[in-house]
């Protein structure tokens, strides 16, 4: 009976897990696509290429979720368990809370798998790759200059337009204008040209053409113009092309060795060591937080008595607790930063929350506890004087 017990429990919260993980994962997702829009839309990328990096970004948004939505999901679930009377029948059948929480706390175990798999591997290996093509889409002059029907300015001084460009690839109608020296400006126009990628740079080459130059000499009144016409010209991209090199991977870029043991060539690492070894920590510890919401859900509404008016400053009351032991989390990571004697509390801020939500789910009544200890306190005079 206890293993089709656990099966139910299990799938009863599986279910709104899944919806709440889809559902804010896509809220996550969208808006850190909607900041990689704007750079995408200048840069003159297509549709693909912004899917393709607001994919690599969705291991952040699912590290993000989990642990909120699998609290959501305990919640609703402990709660229409109840509301329907059927924890009710499973207590008169002899059913324990601690075998209520088994299908929970496996369910919980495999989320801890998925989030220390995203923190250890998934998520650093999204976040470099998407650095990387980001540095490449912004270092890529060629297609940031070539943009059909606009004037772009690369660099003051510079204007490049084209008419048109057709599906195989080739350019129509090319103006580029260079005003960088104001003693002798260039204007390049031709009729065709096509876009060449080699190992030195990029290229523009193009077909059917002249070259206007203006010589202006202010002793002079005149300013005399020289006209080129050509078959083919090559121009080289390369000049406007940025020279900084891939920055170093930050912290959410790096694995967890990096993390812990940042080479002795890497500046980064060497000049953040303490919050590189911080986000460490917090790396690992943040397997332990689906758990410790877990155990917050169930010390919050399993022992709960009947009610008919609902459990709703229950399930406001674990909300709050697990908000707070969040944002305090997060505290001792900055903390841990500057301060490294602080890291342990790291680990024993949320070991501690399920230790007390485990005392409570076990019937430790508190008031009694505290009962006793006063107690005991003030027998201590007594049993000093009678030594």
């Amino acid at each position: 009976m206890l293993f089709g017990l656990t099966r139910y429990i299990f799938w009863q919260a599986a279910g709104p897990f899944l919806v709440a993980t889809f559902t804010l994962t896509g809220i996550i997702w969208l808006t850190q696509a909607l900041k990689m829009l704007d750079v995408l839309i200048t840069q003159g990328q297509t549709v693909g290429t912004f899917f393709e990096l607001s994919l690599l970004a969705l291991p952040s948004a699912v590290n993000t979720v989990l642990p909120i939505a699998l609290f959501c999901a305990l919640l609703y679930t402990l709660n229409k368990l109840i509301t329907d009377s059927e924890l009710v029948v499973m207590f008169s059948a002899g059913v324990s809370r601690w075998s209520i929480t088994v299908p929970v706390l496996t369910l919980t175990a495999l989320v801890m798998v998925v989030v220390i798999a995203l923190n250890l591997y998934f998520m650093p290996a999204g976040m470099r790759e998407l650095r990387q093509k980001l540095f490449a889409i912004r270092g890529d002059v060629a297609t940031s200059l070539i943009r059909e029907g606009a004037f772009t300015n690369p660099v003051p001084g510079l204007t490049v337009y084209v008419r048109s460009r057709t599906p195989e690839g080739s350019i129509r109608g090319i103006l580029v204008h260079d005003e960088r020296n104001l003693a002798q400006p260039v204007t390049y126009m031709a009729e065709t040209g096509e876009l060449v990628r080699s190992s030195e740079g990029a290229r523009l080459v193009m077909y059917n053409g002249n070259i206007e130059r203006v010589i202006r000499n202010p002793k002079a009144n005149d300013t005399p113009v020289s006209l080129l016409y050509f078959d083919k010209y090559t121009y080289d991209l390369t000049q406007y092309a940025s020279a900084q090199k891939a920055t170093e991977y930050e912290v959410r870029d790096r694995y967890l060795n990096e993390l812990f043991n940042p080479a002795s060539t890497d500046l980064y690492g060497q000049m953040y060591r303490a919050r590189l070894r911080a986000e460490g920590h917090d790396r690992l510890v943040a397997a332990l937080y689906p758990l410790m919401f877990s155990m917050i859900a169930l010390a919050a509404l399993l022992p709960a008595p009947f009610n008919r008016r609902g459990y709703t400053l229950r399930i406001a009351g674990a909300a709050v607790v697990a908000i707070v032991a969040r944002v305090i989390g997060f505290g001792l990571v900055n903390i841990a930063a500057t301060q490294p004697i602080f890291i342990p509390l790291i680990y024993l801020l949320p070991l501690g929350i399920c230790a007390a939500a485990g005392a409570v789910i076990s019937g430790t009544r508190f008031d009694v506890l505290r009962r006793r200890i006063l107690a005991w306190r003030e027998r201590l005079p007594q049993i000093g004087a009678g030594g």
